[in-house]
């Protein structure tokens, strides 16, 4: 690689990891990274990983958990911390930016780096990337999946990759319900010279079996946890019947499309990643074009293309929808954006500083928003990819009980409760170091006597007569309250905390 190229990437890929891992656990902690590290957690305690296929999803993402957090010293729920579970993710989303320099000698540095750079700085990509969800390493094996069948000589480790996402995520098939049709379409739109469907079967056939083989049985390795539990295999096929979605996430058709291309102002700032669509559809309507861009560049944007419409075609017909799915799919539109520079037009005498002036006032602009996201306003509603924050005011909830506790040396803070329903996520992960948690519906008998209640339902019956209510955010729109026994609050105010 010659001098100019190696530190123009070396530069992209230092601007993504500090996009990724900088600051890492500084954000409050989302209720879905509570869950999956209680996930992690058990795994580590018990040894072994049971998938449930009602929730929760593949074992991937919590089984690296487990093997971070134990490199980092965690042992158990109480020892973990969120900086390792969210190195899994932020390094899965490094690997993500660099993972178009394996196109480099097929479409050149122009078009991979200027797409590399958009995943960068995406503030989708960024943002998700710091979480400890599943997404982000769907987007990792998925996109390596396609490197692998387009750029390789050898198709059959496409399953690997295949099998990765099976043991990701349930949802991996909406990528091969998106992908066939868009590779069959593109060969379709290749015209007399494309290859004849025979030579297809007899070039590749047997290698699609074995990579059908290899992803299977790589992904059943993850769900039967080593094949030790035949269960997973035949739960990895029944969560399609039977996975039970969270209430309170229904959106309308177009939700995912407003929010990829629709500029929107929130809290006095404007968020909008459409540049990169206008890009991508500038890269698409080239393609239609004789010699306006290499035929190997041409093909590739067609399938991108497809690709992203059958995602987004798909997940728009679900009534559930999360930013965060639209991760996969948008890194479709990233790469197909990067083609642009692919463009004749732009080798001319004006055209690189054309596409080079669009390219740098884009990618700052993203980049800005993708700072504000990450660094500047993390876990408030005026971030539009803050989807459900826990409030920032649960950050510091655990130093808070601590001064409680310490406050009456004599007497302990726990028994600790926790009363409402399933809504009390993340308030788990907070109380973790603590032996004595009780989790209720409902307010069990004797629970005035307890030192400290948190409740996300009204107990001003149960408590007002022996427990002094403090408010606390909980996530957007939900509040929970800290009843604090009066012995124990009359202590905390004389020490002066």
């Amino acid at each position: 690689m010659k001098t100019l190229p190696l530190i123009a990437w070396i530069l992209l890929l230092l601007a993504a990891a500090v996009f990724r891992f900088a600051d890492l656990d500084s954000r409050p902690l989302h209720a879905d990274e509570a869950t999956g590290a209680r996930i992690a957690a058990k795994a580590m305690e018990s040894g072994e990983f049971r998938f449930d296929p009602l929730h929760y999803h593949g074992p991937t993402l919590h089984r690296s958990g487990q093997v971070f957090a134990m490199a980092a010293g965690a042992s158990d729920w109480g020892t973990l911390e969120i900086g390792p579970l969210r190195a899994v993710t932020a390094l899965a989303g490094l690997l993500v930016c660099a993972l178009p320099l394996l196109g480099v000698r097929k479409f050149g540095h122009g078009p991979m780096w200027l797409a590399a750079a958009l995943l960068a700085v995406s503030p989708l990509m960024t943002y998700y990337s710091r979480m400890f969800i599943h997404e982000i390493l769907l987007v990792l094996f998925g996109l390596a999946a396609l490197s692998q069948a387009v750029l390789s000589k050898r198709f059959w480790p496409t399953g690997l990759w295949l099998g990765l996402m099976f043991a990701t995520k349930e949802s991996f098939v909406i990528s091969l319900l998106a992908w066939a049709p868009a590779a069959v379409l593109t060969w379709a739109l290749a015209g007399p010279g494309r290859m004849p469907v025979r030579e297809i079967f007899r070039r590749y056939g047997k290698e699609f079996g074995i990579a059908t083989l290899a992803g299977i049985v790589l992904a059943m390795a993850f769900y039967t946890d080593g094949f030790r539990h035949w269960q997973g295999a035949v739960d990895a096929v029944k969560t399609y019947f039977v996975y039970d979605t969270v209430d309170g996430h229904d959106k309308p058709f177009g939700w995912h499309f407003e929010l990829l291309g629709i500029p929107e102002k929130r809290g006095g700032l404007w968020w909008w990643e459409g540049g990169i669509l206008i890009m991508a559809v500038v890269a698409l309507a080239g393609s239609f074009r004789r010699d306006a861009m290499p035929e190997k560049a041409r093909h590739a944007v067609r399938f991108l293309a497809l690709s992203f419409a059958g995602h987004l075609l798909i997940y728009s017909l679900f009534a559930y929808k999360t930013p965060w799915l639209m991760l996969l799919p948008w890194a479709h539109v990233c790469l197909l954006a990067g083609f642009a520079a692919s463009l004749r037009v732009f080798h001319g005498s004006r055209g690189p500083w054309i596409l080079g002036t669009a390219s740098a006032v884009l990618i700052a602009w993203l980049g800005l928003q993708s700072w504000r996201a990450c660094f500047r306003f993390p876990s408030e509603d005026r971030n539009r990819y803050a989807y459900v924050p826990t409030s920032p005011d649960l950050k510091d909830i655990d130093a808070w009980i601590a001064e409680l506790d310490a406050s009456q040396p004599e007497l302990s803070i726990e028994p600790i409760g926790v009363i409402g329903a399933e809504n009390y996520w993340p308030l788990p992960w907070y109380l973790r170091k603590y032996k004595l948690v009780g989790y209720w519906v409902e307010p069990p008998p004797s629970l005035e006597r307890l030192p400290l209640v948190l409740a996300t339902s009204d107990l001003t019956e149960v408590l007002s007569a022996t427990h002094v209510p403090i408010p606390r955010g909980l996530r957007s729109g939900v509040m929970v309250t800290a009843w604090v026994r009066q012995d124990f609050w009359q202590s905390f105010v004389g020490s002066g905390s």
